[in-house]
């Protein structure tokens, strides 16, 4: 009976009318083409699309681009490309992604780590090199994120899949505001209705695909659901319009690819099936509500069919001229409707992404004349304009988009309109104030919102108009566009020959609550896999191969716990081992040239081994460490003997750090405690608060004498940064979540520049974060550096030792596998040649100590003195001569005239230079005529 439905309906269709029945595809010539790609089987490890497309962007996945990567290009790019430009900010691979259909610039990105991320890329011109730095961050879920679509008709909402959950995200509060559950497995696809209003999913399950119906604001379990596709393989759902239909493709029970038309009002079972032969790839559907076009291409395949869809029989009607490519088809996007050429009567674009290319397909429907618009074939389509708010659907409204001609006749009027009504305008002094006085109290309201949107391609008339690009209200609540000088950040690895190669084998065995790297201006140490407890020192000045048969280290014959450097005396180490002892190093001003298995003195009174040691950073021969034993104890390596104790702890810390003014010390334990001492004046902690809940491990660093950070797990294992007040431990002010990963995240703290770089073992990149105190909330991600290896860890150099000529402003050294790799981060700026003084500040000298150990513990206070960085003889950007404005290449009239204007001006002209003729006689006139009976016979 399905061989006869199929049949039948075959035959059908080839006697139904239709102006798009006869429609053939075209594939653009091989110069439009996207060229020099390189996909391999097996990358593309998701259900979606693996391209997508606005009015403006094409993105896609590539092998060239990192992992976590798109690439992205200009809608009409085409040709051979060395490499491609991309956004890169995830850690995991972008398992979907999707363009906001009201700002082509507008893209969301969800990936393996958790993580849905908002980019705004430029609204004019070709990417260039990579964008590192989104511009929110949504999340983290439990799950890999497997599908993004935005809202068809409310600004600022879209729906994200995840696990067995869909939720429904509000971008301008970056929070869930519903969790769509009652999925038995993993969501496969879903869709929105046409005006938003209704959600259908598809699922996985063991013996037959889930079709769910929600109404999100209504409840979220389903309110219709049925049994779809028979299948074990991929499913899609794509809702028709804002009809009552949906459409689903999958695989039947004979493990042939099918379609398949659903009236939501009944999902026992479909009202429609076609079958589309069998396939090895997933299905991918595209649907055009204009022309009643139901597209379907199948990954691995090389052809795209296309059916009409009708309310009455027959349902499905297959289009006789499929697009038949030549090789197979990695993913399928298409090309919204505003961006067809209608003047070559093309109803649909497809871009078909293959192994190396990707191959823009137009759909057509033969007509004598293409020099004017057929009104018959495009019917007004959905413009680039949200229909409501976020907040006004949230309330209960159903709109549908706004509705645009194609015509470009009519858009090219519509415009010139416009441009006239502007000029008018701005010809008026009346209309000229008023428009000043909207215009201050515009930037009051933006200034009162702390949001700018300059840059980004938004057009905001008083009126609130805005054409061709997102919702306002979306920029200024995620502060997409924030003014920053360091926001722009570049990571580099330093030439080879600065390196240090062929290190001996890294211990794995180090605690994770050590960073297990240390480095100061002349040297770096690093504890080595040979047994006894070795330490590797190494100097800087001496970079190249190292003969790795023979290396001297620092052999303490325990386990190492963890190590540090004094900040005063680069030639100081300082160790705490497995048996209780802390060591006591010092180096030889020249390097290691012998192994040595004697310290100079070792510190005893930890009962347990010490996991934790941290300097003073203000007074010299002054250590604080940290034990099993719960013990916090303040030396004076001075004296050799413990200064201060502080109270037993009931579990062992993960971490401590000083306050900036050397006052107060930081602590955070196992037992997610935060607690603050004030070690001269109480034993006790003055405050405590709760801090982050995930138990692999942590770091604390102070960013100001008022709040502290923590870099450490949340309850479901993400990689956060939190931000406290000292003054209030009972909650946090921010949180930031990073990534997924299990190792802790080692901050560094750049006060000059309100930087903190963050970098864990085996991470291939180092995330940085700007601390802004003023600025709700507080912690910005700026561009990350990614590395080309996976790193053991990075120990931060002082300050002086950047190269401020090139707008240095921070220099580390990069511990991998083999190798020791200084890095250098600079921010890219134009007039290098001076010395860039509204970036480089006075700086503390940290390197010197400014009290003593006994000078501190007998009550006096005292901060390092600070020094410019200037190099001498270089001239102060702010005393650089002010660029001459560039001349302008395009002039234009400022008056605008319409052409009636035009001719009557000209008319004008001709009249005042012919002068007032009629007060002059004309020839005839003093000329003798004939009487009137001379002309009769």
């Amino acid at each position: 009976h399905a061989q006869f439905r199929y049949t039948v309906q075959a035959k059908m269709s080839r006697f139904k009318t239709s102006k798009y029945k006869n429609a053939f595809s075209y594939v653009y010539k091989k110069e439009w083409w996207v060229n020099d790609l390189n996909i391999s089987d097996g990358s593309l490890k998701s259900n979606g699309n693996h391209i997508k497309a606005s009015c403006q962007y094409m993105a896609f996945h590539h092998n060239s681009t990192s992992i976590g990567s798109l690439a992205v290009l200009p809608l009409e790019s085409c040709g051979r490309f060395t490499s491609f430009p991309q956004i890169a900010g995830h850690s995991g691979f972008v398992r979907d992604f999707d363009f906001s259909p009201f700002s082509g610039s507008l893209l969301l990105t969800g990936a393996e780590d958790g993580l849905v991320k908002l980019w705004n890329l430029p609204n004019e011109g070709a990417i260039e090199g990579v964008i590192s730095s989104s511009h929110a961050t949504l999340g983290p879920v439990q799950n890999q994120i497997e599908n993004i679509l935005f809202h068809p008709s409310a600004d600022n909402i879209a729906g994200v899949s995840a696990g067995k959950n869909v939720g429904v995200w509000d971008l301008t509060k970056q929070t869930e505001i519903y969790a769509l559950g009652g999925h038995e497995d993993t969501v496969q696809s879903f869709g929105w209705h046409g005006n938003g209003s209704l959600l259908a999913s598809i699922c996985k399950d063991s013996k037959m695909k889930k079709l769910q119906v929600f109404d999100p604001r209504a409840q979220t379990s389903s309110i219709k659901e049925g049994s779809g596709h028979s299948g074990l393989k991929e499913s899609q759902v794509v809702w028709l319009g804002d009809s009552n239909f949906i459409a689903t493709a999958g695989f039947g029970i004979t493990r042939e690819a099918e379609v398949a038309l659903w009236d939501v009002q009944n999902l026992s079972k479909p009202f429609a099936v076609q079958n589309i032969g069998s396939s090895t790839g997933s299905p991918m559907l595209f649907y055009d509500e204009d022309c009643k076009l139901l597209f379907v291409a199948m990954k691995s395949e090389s052809k795209i069919s296309f059916y009409e869809v009708s309310e009455k029989s027959p349902h499905l009607s297959q289009c006789p001229n499929t697009y038949q490519g030549s090789v197979q088809q990695k993913g399928v996007a298409m090309v919204p409707k505003r961006a067809v050429d209608v003047m070559s009567c093309q109803i649909d674009r497809l871009l078909q992404l293959t192994q190396h290319s990707i191959v823009p397909v137009g759909f057509h429907v033969q007509r004598k004349s293409t020099t004017e618009f057929h009104a018959d074939l495009f019917p007004d389509t959905a413009g680039g304009e949200a229909a409501m708010t976020a907040e006004q659907w949230l309330a209960g409204s159903n709109n549908t988009v706004p509705r645009v001609c194609l015509d470009p006749a009519k858009k090219a009027k519509k415009l010139t309109s416009a441009v006239g009504q502007k000029k008018t305008e701005k010809s008026s002094p009346h209309q000229k104030e008023e428009k000043k006085e909207k215009k201050e109290e515009g930037k009051e309201t933006q200034r009162a919102s702390s949001a700018t949107s300059s840059g980004n391609g938004i057009t905001s008339t008083a009126t609130g108009t805005r054409e061709n690009s997102s919702s306002n209200s979306t920029h200024k609540a995620l502060n997409i566009v924030r003014s920053s000088k360091v926001k722009h950040v570049e990571g580099s690895t330093l030439h080879r020959s600065t390196h240090i190669e062929k290190l001996p084998k890294l211990s794995s065995t180090v605690p994770g609550d050590s960073n297990a790297f240390q480095a100061n201006r002349d040297r770096v140490a690093v504890v080595l896999s040979t047994p006894g407890g070795q330490i590797g020192v190494f100097e800087l000045s001496k970079p190249g191969r190292l003969d790795t048969e023979d290396v001297p280290t620092l052999q303490h014959g325990v386990n190492i716990m963890d190590f540090a450097f004094d900040p005063f005396d680069t030639k100081r180490l300082v160790a705490a081992c497995e048996d209780a002892k802390i060591r006591v190093w010092q180096i030889p001003s020249s390097g290691l040239t012998e192994t040595l298995t004697e310290p100079d003195y070792c510190l005893t009174g930890h009962q347990e081994k010490p996991n934790v040691l941290c300097f003073h950073p203000h007074a010299s021969a002054l250590l604080a460490s940290s034990g099993y034993d719960g013990r916090v104890f303040l030396w004076n390596l001075k004296t050799k003997e413990i200064a201060i104790k502080l109270d037993l702890l009931d579990e062992p810390l993960f971490a401590m750090a000083w306050s900036p003014d050397g006052k107060l010390l930081a602590t955070f334990g196992k037992d997610h405690t935060i607690r603050l001492y004030d070690p001269r004046a109480s034993t006790k902690p003055i405050r405590e608060g709760v801090g982050p809940t995930g138990s692999r491990g942590a770091r604390i660093i102070w960013v100001d004498s008022d709040h502290i950070v923590i870099s450490g797990f949340n309850r479901t294992s993400h990689r956060t940064l939190t931000l406290y007040s000292v003054h209030d431990l009972a909650q946090s002010m921010s949180s930031v979540s990073v990534n997924v990963s299990p190792a802790t995240l080692v901050p560094h703290f750049d006060p000059d520049m309100g930087l903190i770089y963050l970098a864990g073992k085996g991470d291939t990149t180092v995330f940085v974060y700007e601390y802004v105190p003023d600025k709700d909330p507080y912690l910005f991600e700026v561009s990350p550096f990614a590395c080309g290896s996976p790193h053991q860890g990075i120990g931060f150099l002082p300050k002086d030792v950047c190269d401020v000529k090139t707008v240095e402003v921070a220099r580390a050294v990069r511990l991998c596998k083999t190798t020791l790799e200084p890095v250098s981060f600079k921010i890219p700026r134009v007039k290098t040649q001076y010395f860039q003084d509204d970036l480089f500040s006075d700086t503390r000298v940290t390197w010197e100590p400014a009290l003593t150990a006994d000078q501190w513990l007998a009550g006096e206070n005292a901060l390092h003195r600070t020094i410019g960085l200037r190099p001498e003889g270089m001239k102060l950007l702010s005393e650089a001569p002010k660029a001459a404005p560039a001349e302008k290449k395009y002039t234009h009239d400022p008056e605008y005239k319409t052409d009636q204007e035009r001719k009557e001006e000209l008319l004008s002209a001709m009249i005042t230079k012919m002068g007032d003729k009629d007060e002059d006689a004309l020839p005839q006139e003093s000329m003798e005529g004939a009487d009137s009976d001379e002309w009769s016979d």
